[in-house]
């Protein structure tokens, strides 16, 4: 069955709704979280507060904090007060280093208010974790954390402890959203980050991968404020598998910008694998690498000393000595004089 808009009845009074919302966010966002924005899109002029939320929607004021959080953390909604942050520039997609067989995604399954009240009760491991969670976000959590937390216990199978680490790092980073917290914990799961002893080693990695990125952006003028997955996959292998400290990062950053107008981690990492292989360390290693490229390309001067096939200046000797002699044929074919 196709539907459409019927136009009388949709069209009367309204209001404007971001592209964003439904491009970007549609798949995203929980349905208590959309709620939410469209009541505070229908109501902005207005400047509600949260008890107004929580009346019109029949929501706690745990639940309106958990579905605004959301839209605080991209940027739709600001706290009253604040002053809207400018929205970065729009920048091309970083090429990926190659594709990747495709795992099977992992089903979501979100419990019920009914499953999340009697597993807290049920399970004293639960209820710890709810608990812990609440402290290391600064906020009561409501059914949408709560649910997602489940779901990343029981669907995930990531331990207590380690979904608490992986709360602590998203605080420390300032992606406190359940969403991001979910995305990550999926990725962990794909990954099979299931121990406090694999989970430390992944904190370490990011961690080093951001402070690499710092130093990048600081000599590259690059103003994103963090990596991407792809950027940090890229900073981890340059940095711990090929073992390159930023001086070399750096130097494939330059040999990137000489051939390319934008921003290319795929290109740095074939100028990095190329290095690898060459047994390149240092920059004075590159230097020394480029001058044997040079030589190598640089035509060969003839031997100094070397003879030519024929005497030039005998030629022209017996040339001006010897008189041209011409000969002419009589009738009978006999040359003459």
């Amino acid at each position: 069955m196709n539907y459409t808009i019927n136009p009388q009845a949709a069209f009367g009074l309204s209001f404007s709704v971001p592209v964003s919302v439904t491009d970007k966010h549609l798949k995203l966002a929980g349905s208590a979280q959309l709620k939410a924005l469209l009541w505070l899109l229908r109501h902005a002029a207005e400047q509600p507060d949260t008890e107004q939320l929580c009346q019109a929607l029949n929501m706690t004021p745990a639940d309106a904090n958990d579905a605004m959080q959301y839209w605080l953390e991209a940027g739709l909604v600001i706290e009253r007060g604040e002053t809207p942050r400018a929205e970065p520039a729009a920048s091309a997609p970083p090429a990926l280093e190659s594709a990747k067989p495709v795992q099977a995604p992992i089903a979501a399954a979100r419990p019920t208010a009914e499953q999340i009240a009697k597993r807290g009760k049920e399970s004293a491991e639960i209820a710890f974790l709810f608990n812990e969670a609440q402290k290391k976000l600064g906020r009561t959590i409501g059914y949408d954390s709560q649910s997602t937390l489940l779901m990343i216990h029981d669907s995930y199978g990531l331990p207590v402890e380690v979904i608490l680490m992986l709360i602590e790092y998203c605080v420390s980073i300032g992606k406190a959203g359940v969403n991001y917290i979910a995305a990550t914990a999926k990725s962990w799961s794909e990954k099979e980050i299931d121990s406090i002893e694999k989970a430390d080693e992944k904190i370490k990695s990011l961690r080093q991968c951001e402070q690499l990125w710092k130093e990048l952006c600081e000599l590259t003028g690059i103003r994103t404020p963090r990596p991407t997955a792809v950027q940090s996959e890229f900073l981890h292998k340059w940095s711990s598998t090929f073992g390159y400290a930023m001086n070399m990062i750096y130097l494939a950053y330059e040999e990137m910008a000489n051939h390319t107008d934008r921003i290319s981690f795929a290109y740095m990492n074939r100028v990095l694998e190329n290095w690898h292989e060459a047994g390149v360390r240092t920059p004075e290693d590159v230097e020394r690498l480029k001058q044997e490229k040079a030589a190598k390309a640089k035509p060969k001067p003839k031997a100094e000393g070397h003879a030519p096939s024929y005497d030039l200046d005998a030629f022209m000797q017996h040339s001006a000595q010897d008189p041209i002699v011409y000969k002419k044929k009589n009738e009978g074919g006999a040359e003459q004089p």
